[in-house]
């Protein structure tokens, strides 16, 4: 899993530091401006210019004076109530059945000798319920208001005082409640299916005479050794097991009649809600000078930069707010690694790529020792570094201890990485190393994951909902689902829209085809003013298209059951800007359908 570093900004960093906000206001002032424009030229076509005008500012005038504040809560209320049984009726209950049969099933095609069987069953779950649950929301929000009008049945409704607003925000409530129920039910039974396929107990099938050393019987097709750690009175009273598949196992001793007693607790590391405290990364050079980004070792993804083994290039992360409380007591400070490296040569294939890892305080006059490390490239590093341990002030080796002497007056703490293998690398992102403050609850974290998915099923029938107030039923899934398309995977349109990929704007492109003119040459047509004046036309078209690009919700970035497979508390700055951006786009699609159901000819339909 990738965390992007655009994830770990805080709710009122990314709205007013990283212009959350000013970029919201001027999607909306351009949608708002294109939108009238379009109005005007239709109504001018139809009615001549100033009363053409007339019209279009009349409606907006209605809206903010008429029907906003006269829309009746009540009303509302009522018509959601009509929209959910509507929804009953065409049997979307269906999708609960549908559900609990993968449920049940789930055991035919879901291995549970997986490396990791907790993110292979929350994946499934969490997938699963995303799919269903837009579906349900396509299908609910695009046909029952198109249906309506083509049975006349919507007359039944205008006839009485019943304001647009308050048909489409019944239509949106409406729908949103029955999806709200069923993902409630499946969210509780998801963590079901998660907790009792995860969950197993082994027993202990031999020990040492010393009983310090033993095994366990097989349970989940795999078993695990353990060794047992003696008390302060010498005798063995607990251990752990060693790491199979993502998990461990607490071992206790207990004394029964006189005999001893080995007890193998759950599995821990399974289902866990990480809480991460990241810091700031900052990359130096061959000369030991701090840089933007390490070396490039040819890899198409520049999620990661890479430092070069045996040189003065390192990886120094600071981080913020490091005090005991913090990390249970600070008895020790837990840190987490998900390191790549890249061979040049193969090296000691046995061993793996080395490291190491020192302590410092901002400060550079005292820091720890150098604790070596293999790169484990592909599952989480956790490391245990000891509050007190060998170090060094201003040179002179000394005992440091981490909070007192490395972790500064205000806080501040530095880890730096550095490769000790030559010839090869080590690569690192801002997120692949982080400091461990403990857990969080994992039923809460799954909670959080399954509101992502709500979040992106009120998307689906807000953007549903709009379409169909002036479209027919299977052209408005169609829009919708393009919609959902782009917000998905429209990474690519936007890099073309904003100029980013090679090639140029439509114009520029349909040019070189005939041309055979290659993307990664500049345009050359013999005369500057042709050029000029197709680049200047591709910036009109393309700047349109990044508005409308950025206006379509990016359905991406609400999925976080990355988060919850992969053990990551979801960020509560994160999960506060998505419904912020979700309560944005209800705003604006409902605007947008007031003004379509507004002028369209009901009756006509």
């Amino acid at each position: 899993m990738r965390i992007e570093e655009n994830q770990m900004w805080g709710y009122f960093e990314w709205l007013i530091f990283k212009f959350g906000l000013l970029q919201g206001v001027l999607v909306v002032f351009a949608l708002a401006l294109l939108g009238f424009i379009a109005c005007y030229l239709v109504a001018m076509a139809r009615y001549g210019p100033s009363e053409g005008f007339y019209h279009v500012t009349r409606v907006i005038y209605e809206l903010l004076a008429r029907d906003l504040p006269g829309t009746s809560f009540n009303r509302v209320y009522a018509l959601g109530k009509l929209a959910f049984q509507e929804a009953i009726r065409r049997r979307v209950l269906v999708i609960m059945a549908v559900f609990i049969v993968g449920l049940l099933f789930a055991g035919w095609f879901l291995d549970p000798s997986s490396e990791n069987v907790a993110r292979l069953y929350i994946s499934f779950v969490m997938t699963g319920t995303s799919y269903l649950i837009l579906l349900l929301g396509l299908f609910l929000s695009c046909f029952s208001l198109p249906a309506d009008i083509k049975s006349k049945t919507v007359q039944t409704i205008t006839t009485k005082p019943v304001r647009p607003t308050e048909i489409i925000l019944g239509r949106i409530l409406g729908f949103t409640a029955v999806g709200t129920m069923l993902i409630l039910v499946m969210g509780i039974l998801s963590y079901i299916f998660v907790v009792r396929g995860v969950v197993h107990d082994h027993g202990v099938k031999d020990v040492s005479a010393d009983g310090r050393l033993g095994s366990t019987t097989v349970d989940a097709r795999h078993t695990h050794s353990f060794e047992m750690v003696p008390g302060e009175d010498g005798n063995y009273a607990e251990g752990t097991t060693d790491e199979q598949k993502g998990h461990r196992h607490v071992v206790t001793v207990r004394e029964v009649n006189g005999e001893k007693t080995y007890e193998i607790g759950p599995p821990q590391g399974l289902l866990e809600a990480r809480i991460p405290v990241f810091g700031e990364l900052t990359i130096f050079d061959r000369g030991g000078n701090p840089t933007m980004r390490g070396l490039n070792v040819g890899y198409e993804s520049e999620y990661q930069s890479y430092i070069e083994g045996n040189s003065l290039m390192a990886a120094e992360w600071t981080f913020d707010n490091v005090y005991p409380a913090r990390f249970s007591g600070g008895d020790t400070l837990p840190i987490e690694m998900s390191l790549k490296a890249f061979r040049t040569l193969k090296g000691d294939i046995v061993t793996g790529v080395q490291g190491e890892i020192i302590l410092r305080n901002p400060n550079g006059r005292i820091e720890s020792e150098r604790r070596p490390f293999v790169v484990k490239e592909f599952s989480v590093d956790h490391i245990e570094i000891p509050r007190k341990l060998p170090g060094s002030q201003d040179g002179v080796p000394r005992e440091v201890d981490i909070f007192d002497d490395l972790v500064s007056e205000d806080g501040q703490l530095q880890v730096v990485v550095r490769c000790t293998d030559g010839g090869q690398y080590l690569g690192m992102a801002v997120a692949d190393l982080y400091l461990r403050a403990g857990n969080a609850n994992f039923g809460w974290n799954m909670f959080k994951g399954f509101l992502g998915i709500w979040m992106q099923m009120v998307l689906i029938i807000c953007l549903g909902v709009m379409f169909s107030t002036f479209l027919s039923g299977p052209v408005a899934m169609v829009a919708t689902l393009t919609s959902l398309m782009l917000g998905f995977f429209g990474g690519l349109a936007l890099d073309v829209a904003s100029g980013d990929a090679p090639g140029g704007g439509p114009i520029e492109s349909l040019i070189r085809i005939p041309m055979q003119t290659g993307a990664m040459v500049d345009l050359d047509l013999g005369n500057p003013v042709l050029e000029n004046t197709v680049k200047a036309i591709d910036t009109g078209i393309m700047y349109t298209l990044v508005t409308l690009f950025q206006a379509i919700p990016s359905f991406g970035q609400f999925n976080t059951a990355d988060f919850v497979a992969y053990g990551f508390n979801i960020f509560g700055g994160l999960v506060a800007r998505h419904l912020t951006m979700t309560f944005a786009y209800f705003v604006l699609t409902s605007v947008i359908a007031y003004f379509f159901l507004k002028t369209r000819e009901l009756a006509a339909a």
